[in-house]
């Protein structure tokens, strides 16, 4: 699958080792950029989103209301990774935004 990072720091994020200690204050747990990480993958190794539907964890949904249009995928019980399908015949996908607190 083809993917697009929205923000330069989405795709930072993607890349960073964890292996290696981290500097500075993260935004994130270290948890989350794992899940985060591994999300990604997950996303560049499918062909399709409905695929998605069978991965356990990642409770993949289509979103509503202000979020029409997007999908969402589980990080934690706390954290969703929210991302806009571009078009379904090319399965192209762009990380939007955030990184979100479920039901902030």
């Amino acid at each position: 699958m083809e993917i697009e990072f929205e923000k330069e720091e989405l795709f930072e994020l993607y890349q960073v080792r964890l292996n290696k200690p981290l500097r500075g204050k993260q935004k994130y747990p270290i948890q989350i950029i794992q899940a985060y990480q591994d999300r990604v993958n997950l996303l560049h190794s499918i062909e399709m989103l409905e695929v998605l539907r069978l991965v356990p964890g990642a409770r993949f949904e289509y979103l509503k209301g202000d979020r029409k249009g997007q999908c969402s995928l589980r990080l934690n019980n706390q954290y969703r990774l929210i991302i806009t399908p571009i078009d379904k015949d090319r399965i192209k996908v762009i990380l939007i935004n955030e990184i979100s607190k479920h039901y902030e």
